[in-house]
């Protein structure tokens, strides 16, 4: 069954608003009306540059498994675009998490500690990684270990995005991928089991915030 834009679309929600070049905003729904328009407006900004001569922009809604596109016309907006009424229109796309929720290298810390039991003792210091990949779900990393990893193994994680304070998360590790011998380095994946909904979502925006300057900077060069 194809769904709806508008069964999507909540007041209160966070979607992003991109405009024919490819230029994405962050806005929130602050009204529905007739369950037929969006009406958004732009967060942290006093005016939103965008440009669409046609009129028509794409609405990017993140949701756990990837994103949902959908295509809306301008029905109304100030001299600002600070505040747009937007009227969907066709069919909603999904993007899938692997494609839209994944980023290579970002610019978070970690800082991590291995243990053997479901016993997590404060008393150990956490050992700082380097963050290979993150998504929606989980986080690759990179660390330096004497000893065997072993795939199943809990994990406990600090995971620190930028300008915010950190995220506990508990993980369990799923890959284990040796990349130096000598240096006792390996490649983990390890998946998200114990994190909090709102750390969830500060993770899911970050990531999206970071795909979408990427696209920007893809379109212009």
């Amino acid at each position: 069954m194809q769904v709806e834009a508008l069964e999507l679309i909540k007041t209160g929600q966070i979607v992003y608003v991109e405009d024919e070049e490819g230029q994405s905003w962050p806005f929130g729904v602050s009204n529905i009306p007739n369950h037929e328009l969006v009406v958004c407006n732009a967060l942290g900004r006093k005016s939103t540059p965008m440009k669409s001569s046609s009129s028509t922009v794409k609405i990017i809604i993140p949701e756990e498994n990837g994103a949902f596109l959908v295509m809306a016309k301008i029905d109304e907006a100030d001299g600002t675009n600070n505040r747009v009424t937007l009227k969907p229109f066709g069919e909603v796309n999904h993007v899938q998490r692997r494609q839209y929720f994944r980023i290579s290298k970002p610019s978070v810390l970690v800082h991590y500690q291995l243990v053997e039991r479901d016993v997590y003792e404060d008393i150990m210091k956490l050992v700082e990684g380097m963050v290979w990949d993150l998504s929606g779900n989980g986080i690759g990393m990179v660390i330096r270990n004497a000893k065997t990893i072993y795939t199943g193994s809990p994990i406990k994680m600090n995971i620190a995005l930028p300008d915010e304070p950190p995220i506990e998360i508990v993980g369990e590790v799923v890959r284990v991928v040796p990349k130096s011998i000598i240096k006792n380095e390996y490649l983990l994946g390890v998946t998200f089991k114990k994190i909090r909904r709102s750390d969830l979502d500060r993770i899911v925006k970050y990531i999206t915030q970071e795909q979408l300057a990427l696209r920007k900077l893809k379109k212009k060069a």
